[in-house]
């Protein structure tokens, strides 16, 4: 298998990426090359979730041959005998505990098959054979997808499921995995969430506190055990990056008359002293006047990885004039016959413990908001309510930057930038739902279906804005206007279009699929298999 170059082109578009499997003899595997080749031009994934298909189906190619089975003689015994013999590999290998990582889960094998159901529910559209392999009759039998579950237990549109445009395999096993997730919350849910934290304890100050822990997992989307790590010294490095250092003073003995406290350090040493507290707010007011509108902190996340996390400069001031410079100072002044100076590096401490305050206890802080509040979900909702506002914000610079045309560049970008803010190794399915969510937020629409018809229209309007004089815009705006008004126009605009005097000019002469190739010269050549 191998994965193509940047110039690499499927039906005219470039393809970066995509999946290209060969047969033992090397020569390119026509089915699946065809089926990504399909699945990329009418978007059914993104090139970047097809690379573990790519995998997955490459290993039930070498499946298929080992057992002397072509592919399109495949029924649900032969997908049933796989799942068997993966169970049954899992079996030998659990009994040696060294290889016990080796082991597939029964969501992962679940997974597998459904990728495999995928290939074969799609053979006919992808050009692959004349014929259907999935009916109600088999070879390769459905059933319609649980209202709200889909394929590995993600949530559908209740629509799709009410007109049978969702089906899973008739032999699929329960995954044991939740249905839906909970909602991400909107601007109204999350300010509920905030106001509770910052208004229902017990000290004002610790109301500061909670609503910036809050505040910190919606806006910068760290996660409950890198908000309880959050240190004044990473906040203090994050703006040393721009320029914004924490100043010291010329006349030390003037600068303690006037409150500074050299024993604490940093950011801590100014909480007293007005004139090293606006030398770095007016540090801040700089940016802003630059139009900056983030700060990037170093965040330590899973794994001890390392990531750039974007903070609003707005929350990076709370987080100074309230967090350190407030709830943080009083919190050290009270404890200083317990505590040894500087005191604990962590922004947000316990009253109990005098030190940082544990990752459970702030989740439990923001669970207990949530249910207060009667909103679903917990605090990992406010990462995701963060990730969603990013895709939104990401994707119309990166939309405008590419003069409005809806491609996979686009899309790979918001992606690769969402995930790396996330701290993911790579896009996730979870990035590609909260980029949905965020365009969705952007072209005000509500289901992913509009989203896939409103693509196939600005893109056809950046194709061939060249041609169009601007009057018939201003008529499609009109014609859109009053369609959203009520007004009948559908059947008119469909006799329009059914109009042979109106129809396209024939381009091809073949209902073949558009050549492949890297840059303007081919460079695969498909052998087929001899019968």
């Amino acid at each position: 298998m191998i994965f193509a170059p940047d110039d690499f082109k499927w039906s005219g578009e470039r393809a970066p990426g995509l999946p290209i499997i060969c047969e033992r003899d090397g020569s390119v595997s026509e089915p699946l090359l065809r089926f990504f080749g399909w699945s990329f031009r009418y978007k059914r994934t993104a090139i970047s979730s097809m690379r573990d298909e790519a995998y997955i189906l490459r290993e039930w190619w070498a499946y298929l041959e080992g057992r002397g089975c072509r592919w399109d003689e495949v029924d649900d015994q032969v997908m049933i005998d796989w799942r068997e013999r993966m169970k049954e590999v899992n079996k030998k290998l659990g009994a040696d505990a060294r290889r016990s990582k080796d082991l597939l889960s029964d969501q992962r094998i679940g997974r597998k098959l459904s990728t495999v159901f995928t290939f074969y529910e799609s053979a006919a559209q992808a050009m692959l054979l004349d014929r259907e392999l999935v009916g109600a009759k088999g070879p390769i039998t459905f059933r319609a997808a649980d209202r709200g579950k889909g394929r590995g237990g993600a949530s559908i549109p209740p629509q799709a499921t009410a007109h049978g445009s969702v089906r899973v395999w008739r032999c699929a096993e329960p995954s044991g995995r939740k249905a839906t997730r909970p909602p991400t919350p909107d601007d109204m849910r999350v300010a509920s969430v905030l106001a509770y934290l910052r208004s229902s304890a017990e000290h004002p100050a610790i109301g500061d506190r909670n609503w910036l822990i809050g505040r910190t997992e919606a806006e910068a989307g760290l996660r409950r055990d890198e908000v309880a790590r959050f240190s004044v010294l990473a906040l203090e490095a994050g703006l040393a990056k721009e320029g914004i250092k924490v100043p010291k003073p010329e006349n030390r003995a003037e600068a303690v008359r006037a409150g500074w406290q050299p024993q604490l350090g940093g950011l801590d040493a100014v909480a007293n002293w007005a004139e090293g507290r606006q030398a770095v707010l007016d540090g801040l007011e700089r940016l802003e006047r630059r139009h900056r509108t983030n700060i990037y902190i170093t965040v330590t996340g899973k794994g001890q990885v390392t990531r750039e996390v974007p903070f609003p400069i707005g929350l990076v001031r709370d987080l100074l004039t309230i967090g350190i410079w407030e709830v943080r100072r009083d919190q050290l002044l009270r404890w200083s016959n317990a505590l040894q100076p500087p005191g604990p590096a962590e922004i947000f401490l316990s009253e109990k413990s005098r030190g940082p305050l544990k990752a459970d206890a702030i989740g439990n802080l923001l669970k207990h908001a949530f249910n207060e509040c009667g909103i679903q979900g917990s605090g990992h909702r406010l990462r995701a309510f963060f990730a969603t506002k990013l895709a939104e914000r990401l994707w119309a610079e990166a939309f405008a930057d590419n003069q409005f045309r809806w491609d996979q560049r686009v899309e790979n970008f918001v992606l690769d930038r969402v995930a790396e803010a996330l701290g993911h190794a790579k896009p996730t399915t979870t990035c590609r739902h909260y980029l949905d969510l965020g365009r969705m937020a952007y072209f005000k629409t509500g289901s992913k279906s509009v989203l896939r018809a409103m693509r196939h229209v600005v893109n056809a309007m950046a194709a061939h804005h060249r041609r169009i004089p601007p009057e018939f815009y201003a008529n499609v705006a009109q014609l859109v206007e009053r369609r959203g008004a009520g007004v009948p126009i559908d059947a008119l605009l469909k006799a329009i279009l059914e109009d042979p005097d109106y129809a396209l000019p024939s381009t091809t002469t073949s209902g073949s699929p558009a050549p492949f190739s890297f840059g303007d010269a081919p460079f695969l050549h498909i052998v087929p298999k001899k019968e």
